[in-house]
């Protein structure tokens, strides 16, 4: 088996290549992996949002040695054989001041292995794409001892990047190509394989499903697969929208909320899915209610033919995950609210609420206008904002309601801007 290792650690090596010729996006979370550190540098999001090419853009000057634990031929791999594993990688690479562990949580018991590499003075990078096997190890044992940066796949701002295109000044000219561009990202999403031409349908398919079987069903050995799936894809077809355990414990004939409650979560380790919780005083309530979101809007693409029934879904949806990109830059907890209104997002930061964000995709009628601005004005007399907003499709102004001002921007506009909460 010595001698399988050897090869398919060589073999792995000759992949180090393909990475750097594949050319790169500038991504904000490559600021955020410091090389330099004593800390393991650890990188977790959902499959194919381009984990493993940006911890090879960090380490592109450094002398590292890679090993892919998704290749076919480790699989069932335990950690006794960690160790030849180490021995293969001196043989290939001889002297190397960092390692590389892609999808290392394949690996029952990765954290010894890593810990003794830590131990021995090696600088690591993890990736994952197991929210829960990952942290769950990292709480345990790396207590301190790592830095974790969470991708997601590329925002707008670097689907701009890829293709190559300035909107400053905003002319009428790039406005309109702005606009354009956005069309394209809403439908297509953020994949980087997609944004480079993949067909949007197929690959997004492709991809939820192999998570689904091979990162759930799998890992977790699922007894009912096919309830598991269709709840899935009920999920999918439900984003941006509430989600009861009970009901769904209902629909699916499920023995239990907790079952219910259990399947969600797979889907949200996996990175699947991200639910958000209900805004409230009181956590036990804050805890009961969730809403559930899309990862990415390609599988929105992939499994629904009514695009433009789901457009308003599309809209929250975006801005749920540029959100989530800014939270953990800027330290704030997210929520939606809800009791006699709705509000779509609640920033929450130093025991106060700082921002109330309504995401609206057409304003023109003026009910639904009313409406929205209703809402945020007395959502704000509950909650006390510093800042409400309206991100909209095409509407830019500012309006003053009771004493408070609103401020409404097009979607295509705040996807760009550096809020700082």
């Amino acid at each position: 088996m010595k001698h399988s290792f050897l090869q398919i650690i060589i073999d792995q090596r000759e992949e180090k290549a393909l990475f750097r010729s594949k050319g790169w996006v500038y991504r904000k979370s490559e600021s955020f992996i410091d090389k330099e550190s004593s800390l393991i540098q650890i990188i977790t999001g959902v499959r194919r949002s381009g984990k493993s090419t940006l911890a090879h853009r960090a380490l592109e000057k450094t002398k590292y040695a890679y090993v892919n634990f998704d290749d076919e031929r480790l699989i069932n791999l335990s950690s006794s054989d960690l160790n030849e594993i180490l021995e293969s990688i001196y043989q290939v690479y001889e002297n190397v001041e960092y390692v590389f562990l892609d999808e290392i949580q394949n690996v029952d018991g990765w954290h010894l292995f890593v810990n003794r590499l830590q131990r021995i003075g090696l600088r690591l990078i993890i990736t994952g794409s197991n929210s829960k096997l990952l942290s769950s190890e990292l709480a345990s044992h790396l207590t301190g001892r790592y830095n974790n940066t969470e991708l997601f796949p590329f925002s707008f701002e670097e689907f701009l990047k890829f293709k190559k295109f300035d909107p400053h000044p905003l002319t009428t000219k790039n406005k309109g190509l702005l606009k354009g561009y956005f069309d394209e990202y809403l439908k297509n999403g953020g994949f980087p394989e997609i944004v480079k031409g993949a067909k949007t349908t197929q690959y997004a398919a492709d991809l939820f499903n192999s998570i689904v079987t091979r990162d759930i069903l799998f890992r977790y050995n699922i007894k009912h697969k096919q309830t598991f799936k269709d709840i899935a894809m009920f999920l999918v077809n439900n984003f941006s929208r509430e989600i009861s355990y009970n009901r769904i414990k209902k629909i699916f004939n499920l023995g239990s909320e907790h079952t219910a409650k259990n399947y969600v979560s797979y889907l949200e380790e996996a990175y699947l899915i991200i639910t958000l919780p209900k805004f409230s005083y009181k956590k036990p309530e804050s805890l009961k209610c969730r809403k559930s979101y899309l990862i990415d809007t390609a599988f929105a693409t992939a499994f629904s033919d009514n695009f433009s029934q789901n457009i308003g879904f599309l809209y929250e949806n975006l801005v749920l995950l540029e959100l989530y990109r800014r939270k953990s830059i800027e330290n704030f907890d997210l929520f939606y609210y809800k009791k006699s209104i709705e509000i779509d997002f609640v920033i929450y930061k130093n025991h106060s609420v700082e921002e109330l964000i309504q995401v609206c995709y057409n304003l023109e009628n003026e009910k639904t206008f009313k409406r929205e601005i209703r809402s945020l004005a007395q959502a704000s007399i509950e909650l006390n904002p510093k800042k409400l907003l309206i991100i909209s499709l095409n509407e830019k102004q500012k309006i003053e309601v009771e004493g408070k001002t609103i401020e409404i921007i097009p979607i295509y506009e705040w996807l760009l801007m550096d809020n700082k909460y």
